[in-house]
This record gives structure tokens, C-alpha cells and sequence, in this order.
């Protein structure tokens, strides 16, 4: 595939077609009744569902071969699209977003929205948690359909929590609660050279960076809401565990036990949007070097996961990047952390996303369509601060 052409120094948009565009993203939700395939389910096919009982390094293979197919493969193996719950999340929280800043076509969804995130938590012992509505196979862990972890739960909490904050429900709130009480109590942690590591899933004890820091974020919201200094106590020790494992180039793997040595986009840009709202939720209750740990992570993100001309790469100092989620997180990332001249470089990204179709091979709201929406939104948001 040819490399897209240089980002011209003038391609900015302006706040009229960003909100064209996530409208235009919205739209496909009901359509489709917010049900689409992945790049990642192709276990649901009835033909290979047994994979990972039988070899997990095939279902591996198997989930590769899906990442590069399309929708003729699904189609001929009858993999049927799916309600992901981390789709609606990050839909809801664009919707909210919006909403606050005046916009009034997309309080129709949040309702809805909502209402189908709460439906689709699983009771658990101790509280509800989320996942994927797809068998997941990888290096660290296996999980069946539906099975809570914490990055789903995580997402799907933050989600509740800005359609508390923007309608008023309290069965939202309420749910995000029992949601942080699964991933604190039934989740729980473990210890990993010296620091707490929050547990990815029931049965996955690897410690993986990102997820502390996006978790640490959400534990600061809700304990800020309930007063509840457990929750905060926990986010600063997810918070802590992420500041100590950060490399001196100013980077972090994917996790620290040597199995995810890579450092790769759009979980760098999970690690800096955690600290930083976890920041902004704690306040002065924050470590002394987080600020410098956010300073020489972000300055990493913009050198090694950037290309020259502005462009997102997948890998650290890799080839630019037409993934989808690379280029969402791209955009959130530099609207969350950086500074107001970062804008431009969010903006150049989002055009060229927009224009050049850098979607997946198929109708993808999960990995592609809800995480652009979502950085939209935020790029709105930024715009009208500016």
C-alpha cells in the first residue's frame, strides 16, 4: 500500500466539519443497530470457535488472519456482527462531550446509548464488569465471550460517568460504582517488583502499564464523586506504579514483565490520557515527578510515535500508521496532552483520516468508527477552548 503524501502546513479543519463528520459516524449506529464486526472476531465463526481449546498459538493465527481479511472471509465462516460494549462507550461519551458544548443533535443518543451499555454488563460477585463480545486469544491471556476485563469495565465506567454528569442518571452512577467495585475487589491486584499491579482479567497477572493508568483516572473520578478515599488510595497506586516503569527515553512497553517489550501508539497514548486526567481529577494530591514523567512521555509520543511530517505510526520509529485506532488515539492524545500549537498536528491527522478513508476494510465501530468519533469530539471540544 502506497504512503499517504505529506501533511500540508494548511490542512486544519475548522468546527463546522468536525461536527459533520462524527455526525455522519453517529448516523451508522442505528442503521446497523450498533452491531458490526472487528478486526479481531473471527473466533466467532462456528467453524473455528474450538481453536483455542485445542492450540492457543492457532487462535492466535486465526485472530491474524482476521485482522487482515475482510468481510468476505466473515461472511463465507459466518461470523455475525456483535454489540461491542467499548463501541458504545466511547459513542456515549462523544454524545455527552458534545452535548455540553451546545450541541443538540446528539442528546438523542445518549438514552439510548446508556440504556444498552448498562444492559450489556455482566453481573459479577462483587459488582458488573465488561468485555468483549468476542474470544479473545493473545501472549498474556485467553478469555471466552463476554468475559469482564478491566480495560472494557474501565471504559464503560468513565462512559456512565459522563452521562451521570451530563442527564443526571443515577443508574448510571450507581453502575460505574459496582463496576470499579469489580475491577478493585473481584479483579483485584497483585504484586510485581515492589509496585501494585491492578489484574487485567480474572486470570491474566501480567503487568500491563496502560490499564494502570487509565484505571487510575477512572478510580480518582468516582472516589472524587463518593469521597471514597479506598478508590483513591488505589488510583495512586496505579498512578505510582505507571511513574516508576517509565523508561529513561521517556517511553513505557506494553508491559514490564519482558512479554510486551514493544512500544507502540495508541497504548503510549492510553498511558499519557490516564496520567493526565488522573492529574487534573487529584490535584495537589499528585507525585512530585508526574508532571516530568507526562512532559518526557508526551515529548517520546510526538519524536518516536509521530512521524517528521505529523503522520501516527503504530511502533515506535515504524512506518506511519493507517490503523484506525493508532490514528484516533493519535488525535486524543494530542488534544488531551499537548499544548495549543498540538492542535494543528491533531487536525492535519483528522483530515487526512477523513479524507483518505483510513478506516478498516469493513464496518468497524469498535476499532475504527466509535474511538474516531470519540477523538472528534474531543478535537471540538479543544477547538472551542482555543
Amino acid at each position: 500500500m502506497a504512503e499517504p503524501g505529506p501533511l500540508a502546513v494548511d490542512s486544519v479543519v475548522s468546527r463546522e466539519q468536525l461536527i459533520a463528520a462524527v455526525r455522519q459516524d453517529f448516523a451508522l449506529g442505528p442503521r446497523v443497530a450498533w452491531r458490526s464486526h472487528d478486526p479481531y472476531d473471527l473466533l466467532l465463526s462456528p467453524f473455528v470457535r474450538r481453536v483455542p481449546q485445542v492450540s492457543p498459538f492457532a487462535a492466535r493465527l486465526v485472530l491474524q488472519l482476521g485482522r487482515r481479511s475482510g468481510m468476505g472471509l466473515r461472511r463465507l465462516l459466518r461470523v455475525r456482527p456483535h454489540e461491542e460494549p467499548k463501541a458504545l462507550a466511547d459513542f456515549l461519551r462523544a454524545a455527552a462531550t458534545l452535548g455540553r458544548l451546545g450541541e443538540e443533535w446528539p442528546t438523542e443518543y445518549v438514552a439510548e446509548l446508556s440504556t444498552r451499555l448498562r444492559h450489556l454488563a455482566v453481573a459479577t460477585r462483587t459488582g458488573y464488569g465488561w468485555g468483549l463480545a468476542f474470544p479473545w486469544v493473545s501472549r498474556y491471556m485467553t478469555a471466552a465471550k463476554g468475559e469482564p476485563n478491566i480495560y472494557t469495565t474501565t471504559a464503560a465506567c468513565q462512559a456512565l460517568l459522563d452521562d451521570y454528569e451530563f442527564a443526571g442518571r443515577e443508574e448510571s452512577l450507581h453502575t460505574a460504582v459496582l463496576g470499579t467495585r469489580f475491577i478493585l475487589r473481584e479483579l483485584g491486584s497483585f504484586t510485581y517488583e515492589g509496585s501494585s499491579w491492578l489484574r487485567y482479567s480474572a486470570k491474566a497477572d501480567s503487568p500491563i502499564v496502560n490499564i494502570q493508568a487509565l484505571t487510575s483516572s477512572l478510580f480518582a473520578r468516582i472516589g472524587g464523586i463518593q469521597q471514597d478515599d479506598e478508590l483513591l488510595d488505589a488510583a495512586d497506586r496505579a498512578a505510582a506504579a505507571v511513574i516508576a516503569t517509565q523508561r529513561d527515553d521517556g517511553s513505557w512497553p506494553y508491559s514490564v514483565d519482558g512479554r510486551g517489550d514493544f512500544v507502540d501508539g495508541f497504548h503510549t497514548g492510553f498511558t499519557l490520557e490516564g496520567l493526565v486526567e488522573y492529574a487534573d481529577l487529584r490535584g495537589g494530591d499528585v507525585p512530585t515527578s508526574l508532571d516530568a514523567a507526562v512532559a518526557t512521555g508526551f515529548a517520546y509520543f510526538k519524536e518516536h510515535l509521530l512521524t517528521a511530517d505529523g503522520r501516527p505510526r503504530s511502533f515506535a520509529d515504524r512506518g506511519a500508521s493507517r490503523d484506525g485506532q493508532t490514528l484516533a488515539q493519535a488525535i486524543q492524545t494530542l488534544v488531551v496532552c499537548g499544548a495549543r500549537s498540538d492542535l494543528t498536528t491533531a487536525s492535519r491527522i483528522w483530515r487526512l483520516s477523513d479524507e483518505q478513508g483510513q478506516r478498516a476494510r469493513f464496518l468497524a465501530l469498535r476499532w475504527d468508527v466509535a474511538p474516531f468519533a470519540l477523538a472528534t469530539a474531543y478535537l471540538v471540544r479543544a477547538i472551542n477552548a482555543s
